[in-house]
């Protein structure tokens, strides 16, 4: 409620110092994040991508390798999060040309 409260009453000019007060806001850094929040909440502008951000999002590709022993460690974000596996599910593995095929069973 405040955030569209805070986008209408600035849209209609009211002076940063009215805003404060009928909100109950301390400093104008304050209002200037609440106002910022409320633009990107409603959709009317993109938020500033941090690398924090970056971190929680789809994970970055990167080249995995075959260990001493043959094996390949594929993580969590890769497997659970990005395709969509569950904790005890079973697959194939499959060679197409020059790529290697997963499937659930």
């Amino acid at each position: 409620m405040e955030k569209k409260k805070i986008i209408e009453m600035v849209k209609k000019g009211v002076p940063d110092k009215e805003i404060m007060k009928e909100l109950s806001i301390q400093t104008k850094a304050s209002l200037k994040r609440m106002y910022y929040d409320a633009l990107v909440e409603a959709g009317k502008i993109k938020d500033i991508m941090t690398e924090r951000k970056m971190k929680k999002g789809a994970p970055k590709r990167r080249p995995l390798t075959i260990g001493k022993r043959g094996t390949i460690l594929l993580s969590k974000p890769l497997l659970v999060d990005q395709l969509g596996f569950k904790k005890g599910d079973r697959f194939t593995v499959s060679k197409r040309k020059d790529s290697i095929i997963m499937r659930k069973q």
